[in-house]
């Protein structure tokens, strides 16, 4: 810690931008990263943090220049691959993120980030077959450890694609994960209602109304909800 706070080589300034990073100081974080490569321009791990603290700061070009030169100094680090293929998805740069995404895999089978983040940007263009496939790779990697968010992405997919039984399964798993999340009950409710068990959906649209009320994001699906649950 004494180094980091008083930095004399690159590896110092490194620590000291990471910790400014957390503490939201991203002024501060960036003259870090910047002074660490000034003194050792071959440090990918510098060109990395910057890419991320830019990340952080929505500069998403700035970012893709650190991730790609992090990558010329470590040609085969995932994790460097991961981070550019995000930078190019939040600039819709989609095919060359999809290419990025895949260097990550190439790299490191295991590299579960990456097939998640494949499998997100698959969903949000609602290419959900192609979704589906990457979610279950990562889920299969992970053995169970993954996040509820996790879940209720791959329930929608998993929905998108009429795989009922396996969206209600996706679903129920993430609402056992996280119970707060209104929107899941709504989709739940839905999965059942296609699968053709009426009595499910009424019970996740009593429990969808009752914590969704007051929520403006979700007016358009309590009003469906409403409909629905007074036939």
């Amino acid at each position: 810690m004494g180094q980091a706070l008083n930095p004399t080589d690159a590896e110092g300034h490194l620590e000291l931008g990471k910790i400014y990073r957390e503490l939201g100081e991203f002024e501060k974080a960036i003259e870090s990263f910047q002074n660490a490569i000034a003194l050792d321009d071959k440090h990918e791990h510098a060109y990395n943090n910057l890419g991320l603290v830019y990340m952080d700061t929505r500069l998403f070009l700035l970012a893709i220049e650190m991730f790609q030169s992090a990558l010329e100094l470590s040609p085969g680090n995932p994790a460097f691959y991961n981070n550019l293929g995000y930078a190019y998805n939040m600039t819709d740069r989609f095919e060359e993120a999809l290419a990025a995404y895949s260097s990550a895999i190439e790299a490191d089978p295991t590299f579960v980030d990456a097939y998640y983040n494949l499998a997100d940007a698959y969903l949000n263009r609602e290419m959900y077959q192609e979704a589906v496939q990457y979610y279950e790779s990562a889920l299969e990697i992970e053995e169970g450890g993954a996040d509820a968010d996790v879940y209720f992405n791959v329930g929608l997919a998993y929905e998108e694609t009429e795989q009922f039984l396996r969206a209600i399964q996706a679903y129920e798993k993430g609402l056992s994960l996280d119970d707060s999340d209104a929107e899941a009950y709504y989709r739940l409710a839905q999965t059942y209602k296609k699968n053709g068990d009426p009595l499910m959906m009424r019970r996740y649209l009593e429990t969808f109304l009752d914590r969704a009320r007051g929520l403006p994001h979700l007016e358009e699906e309590i009003h469906t909800a409403e409909q629905l649950f007074d036939r």
